[in-house]
């Protein structure tokens, strides 16, 4: 019942198996139960509860000896679980860039990703790029052991050592891919030739523009998977996320103390799962933490882009954390978004109430109070008439004008 309670959304969105030796589903089954047991009975009948009974633990034990001994008969343990194979391939031009991935399963499905890189990019980092998309894919795929195919040679020989990775750029693109591939437990990386991989090959020229045909299914990736600002020394500080996960890893803080005291304050609030970082909420599943950039996008894609309501700013930040997403400076970020929309200054609803109080005029007859004005230049009418006198009766509203060629005392006082 506590578990039910505490993850109630996950047991709405699952099946959930419950593994006892007790008779939990003769007994609460049963017509003529009352009290506590008809109200968990109750309770517990929204979900799709399945009961298995537990084995005995002795012969699930020689079960398991005997599995050991069959797999270690020949010298070396077989492989229990089959590879997944990952084609990546990525493609850049003057003027555009894009990657093509193809994930297929060892029962033959095959996912197919194209990504259309809204920065400009190298062929290597359009490389990297694909690399680390499909690493991503398999990882929420729920992937763990897989074959990588590229046919780039500097991807390769980096990541096997026979490269150094000199530039800063490619050596946090290495980095990340190693971090990544930490998280299968059989990661082999192999160059083929580039006939071998042709669908690859065709997804990247479609997502970087060459091939001009149905370009329906490409994805667009607004911002670099790694951080480059972070090369320069003024900008050379690490995000939010990176100095969590690498508390969460290597138990390492940061230099600066008020960082280290709110990673140490704030550690229990989060959770590693598959490399990434996720925070844990009382009433929803698990929130993916963002870092700047991946915010960024997220507020334009929420907030003016499909189905984009161009709503204020706390609707706008709510919105965001029912969509699973989550990072410290959300309120305040979505609050600056919405004051820099033009779409949203122009049709917000503007207060109507006057400046300063009202002030009534109150006049027993009409014609007691004129208005009078003088309006102009304007451009040039017949007889040179460029100004017009203008009177209105304060009481009855009604408006007398003249135009005028020149503006002079005599005039005024004819008009009047």
């Amino acid at each position: 019942m506590l578990a039910s309670r505490k993850l109630r959304p996950y047991f709405h969105a699952h099946t959930i198996e419950v593994i006892t030796d007790q008779l939990l589903q003769q007994v609460l089954s049963k017509f003529d139960v009352a009290g506590r047991l008809l109200k968990w009975s109750v309770e517990l009948g929204e979900f799709d509860i399945h009961y298995i009974p537990r084995t005995a633990i002795k012969t699930q034990s020689v079960a398991d000896f005997i599995a050991e001994l069959a797999e270690g008969g020949n010298g070396s343990p077989e492989q229990t679980e089959e590879a997944w194979d990952l084609h990546v391939d990525g493609l850049a031009t003057s003027s555009s860039a894009g990657a093509g991935l193809v994930l297929s399963a060892p029962d033959g499905r095959s996912f197919e990703h194209s990504l259309c890189f809204e920065f400009r990019a190298t062929n290597n980092e359009a490389e990297y790029e694909a690399l680390l998309a499909g690493l991503k894919l398999a990882l929420e795929m729920q992937v763990d052991v897989i074959h990588v195919f590229t046919d780039s040679q500097l991807v390769v020989e980096q990541l096997s050592g026979g490269y150094e990775a000199r530039e800063p750029t490619m050596a946090r693109y290495l980095a990340e891919v190693k971090s990544l591939a930490s998280n299968f437990s059989c990661f082999t990386l192999s160059k083929v030739p580039r006939n071998q991989n042709e669908r690859a090959d065709e997804l990247a020229k479609m997502a970087s523009g060459l091939d001009h045909g149905n370009r329906s299914g490409v994805e667009d990736l607004p911002f670099r998977t790694i951080s480059v600002s972070s090369v320069t020394p003024v900008e050379a500080r690490t995000m939010w996320v990176q100095e969590m996960l690498l508390f969460k890893r290597n138990g390492i803080l940061p230099d600066d103390e008020a960082a280290a005291r709110r990673i140490r304050r704030t550690q229990a609030w989060y959770s590693k799962v598959n490399g990434r970082l996720y925070k844990r909420s009382f009433s929803q599943p698990l929130l993916r933490c963002l870092e700047p950039g991946e915010a960024k996008a997220i507020l334009a894609e929420v907030h003016e882009r499909i189905c984009g309501e161009h709503i204020a700013a706390r609707t706008l930040a709510y919105k965001i954390l029912r969509q699973g997403y989550y990072w410290p400076t959300m309120s305040q970020d979505a609050r600056i978004y919405m004051q820099r929309c033009g779409p949203y200054q122009r049709h917000a609803r503007m207060p109507r109430q006057p400046a300063v109080p009202l002030s009534p005029i109150d006049y027993a007859w009409p014609f007691a109070q004129w208005g009078l004005d003088l309006i102009g230049p304007f451009p040039l009418a017949s007889g040179q008439r460029r100004y017009i006198v203008v009177g209105v009766d304060y009481f009855t509203k009604w408006t007398e004008a003249e135009p005028l060629a020149t503006i002079t005392e005599r005039q005024v006082e004819k008009f009047i």
